[in-house]
C-alpha cells in the first residue's frame, strides 16, 4: 500500500491529508472527478488529478468495431438430366397446343387474306411456331422466375454462371444453341448427365446454368 499522502481541493477548500489509496477509491466511486486539483509531496504547485499517473481508475477503450466480413458459403443445386427431361416435356405439351392454335388461325387468316395454297398457309404456321418456341423460352427464361412454365413446375431455373439472372439475348443464344445440341444426334442434351455442372451444350455456350430453385 502506498504511503504517499494527498490533499485535494473541493470549492476552493483544501482537504487531506488522505492516503493515495483512498484518494484513488475517492476516484472510482466518482467522490472526485478527474479535474480536481490535488497536491502531494515533491510537486511543485497543485495539479488536475487527470494529469498524475495512478490516480485515476485505468479506463478499458471500447473494443473496435469488427469489420471483417465473411461471406455465407452458397452451395449449389444443378438440376439433374431427368428433372429437366420432364420440364421440357411439359413445356413441349404447352408449344403444342399453343402452336396448334396460333399456327391454325394465322395459317387460315393467311391463306383467305392473299389466296394462297394450303402449302403455304403450313409454312405460314410453321415459321409462326418457330417463333413461338423462340419468344416461350426467351422470355420466361430472362424474367424474374427465370424459368419456363415447365421449368417452374420442376422448381428449376435458368442463371448465368454467377447465379445472376440471364439477358433476353442469353437467353435467345441459349435457346437456338439447341439446334447444335440436336444436330449432333442429341448428345449435348445427354451431356447433362455427365458434366460436372449438370450442363448441355447449349449451356455451355451461352454461358448459363440449370439449377434448383
Amino acid at each position: 500500500m502506498s504511503i504517499r499522502q494527498w490533499y485535494y481541493s473541493v470549492s476552493g477548500d483544501q482537504v487531506g491529508p488522505i492516503a493515495e489509496d483512498d484518494l484513488v477509491r475517492m476516484f472510482q466511486t466518482g467522490r472526485l472527478q478527474p479535474n480536481t486539483m490535488v497536491w502531494t509531496a515533491g510537486l511543485k504547485e497543485w495539479v488536475e488529478a487527470s494529469s498524475v499517473e495512478g490516480l485515476l481508475p485505468q479506463q478499458t477503450p471500447p473494443p473496435l468495431p469488427d469489420w471483417s466480413y465473411t461471406p455465407a458459403s452458397v452451395t449449389v443445386s444443378y438440376a439433374g438430366f431427368w428433372k429437366r427431361f420432364a420440364a421440357a416435356f411439359i413445356d413441349s405439351i404447352i408449344l403444342t397446343f399453343g402452336a396448334l392454335i396460333v399456327g391454325f388461325t394465322f395459317g387460315v387468316a393467311y391463306a383467305a387474306a392473299t389466296a394462297g395454297t394450303a402449302q403455304r398457309a403450313e409454312f405460314s404456321g410453321y415459321i409462326i411456331g418457330i417463333i413461338m418456341e423462340w419468344l416461350y423460352a426467351a422470355i420466361f427464361e430472362s424474367s424474374s422466375k427465370q424459368a419456363t412454365l415447365g421449368k417452374m413446375a420442376l422448381g428449376i431455373k435458368v442463371t448465368d454462371l454467377g447465379g445472376n439472372p440471364i439477358s433476353f439475348g442469353r437467353a435467345t443464344g441459349r435457346h437456338f444453341g439447341k439446334i447444335v445440341s440436336t444436330i449432333i444426334f442429341f448428345i449435348g442434351f445427354l451431356m447433362v448427365a455427365f458434366t460436372e455442372k449438370k450442363q448441355g451444350l447449349h449451356d455451355i455456350m451461352s454461358g448459363c446454368l440449370v439449377v434448383n430453385a
